[in-house]
């Protein structure tokens, strides 16, 4: 093969690569199948994360939807020190976010 078809193939396997994007479960806003989440007080623990991915952390309460970037676990762990409920909350960690103003992204556990 000539020179110009190598760069040719190579330009194609970018595009399709870029144009595949990030890789996300069906229904993005859906728990990953292997991660748990368990709220007692104002301790939030959750196992089973990727070590690979970004790991940020959202809660939902009366008061409306907050969240912080915690980073990156070695062991698929985290724990989070939170503040009392507010009513009923929700507690996620989640992947890095994307799209409108961070809208888009994939839960990987949920309580």
């Amino acid at each position: 093969m000539d020179r110009r078809r190598h760069i040719a193939i190579a330009l194609l396997a970018l595009c399709l690569a870029v144009a595949a994007g990030p890789a996300v479960a069906k229904n993005p806003h859906s728990p990953v199948a292997g991660a748990s989440c368990t709220a007692s007080g104002t301790m939030v623990i959750a196992a089973g994360l990727p070590s690979n991915e970004l790991i940020n952390f959202q809660v939902s309460d009366a008061s409306g939807t907050t969240g912080w970037v915690l980073g990156y676990t070695p062991d698929g762990t985290w724990n989070v020190s939170v503040p009392a409920p507010n009513g009923p909350t929700t507690y996620q960690f989640v992947s890095k976010t994307w799209g409108p103003d961070g809208s888009k992204y994939t839960v990987f556990t949920s309580c």
